[in-house]
C-alpha cells in the first residue's frame, strides 16, 4: 500500500530531496531546504522509524537513503497554486478599484 504524505510538510520535502537519486547528508538536506540541521534529525528519525527512510553513520557524518518509492504526495500542484494566486489578485483589484470609486463619490 502506498504511503501518502503532504507535499509541502518537512518530511514530505525530505522525501523529494532523496527521491532525486543520490543519498545526502543531514547537513546537505539541512542547507537544501534552509532550517536546522536539528529539526531535519527529528524528521528524518520519524521516517526512519516508519521504515521509509535508512540513516547510514559515518564516523563524521550522517547519511539518508530512501528506502521505499511508493510515495504518493497530496496538496496543492503549481497549477493550482496559480490559480489561487490569480483569483486573490483579482479580487484585491476589485476591492481598490471599488474603494477609489466610493472616494470619488464621497468627495463630489
Amino acid at each position: 500500500m502506498p504511503i501518502e504524505m503532504d507535499a509541502d510538510s518537512l518530511e514530505g520535502r525530505i522525501i523529494k530531496l532523496l527521491m532525486e537519486g543520490r543519498p545526502l547528508t543531514l547537513k546537505e538536506v539541512s542547507d537544501e531546504l534552509k532550517i536546522s540541521v536539528s529539526r531535519v534529525e527529528r524528521a528524518v528519525k520519524g521516517l526512519a522509524s516508519r521504515g521509509i527512510v535508512e540513516i547510514e553513520e559515518l564516523p563524521d557524518k550522517k547519511y539518508l537513503r530512501l528506502m521505499r518509492s511508493d510515495i504518493k504526495f497530496h496538496g496543492t500542484n503549481p497549477t493550482q497554486e496559480e490559480a489561487i494566486k490569480k483569483k486573490r489578485m483579482k479580487e484585491k483589484d476589485d476591492d481598490d478599484k471599488g474603494s477609489e470609486k466610493s472616494r470619488r463619490m464621497m468627495y463630489r
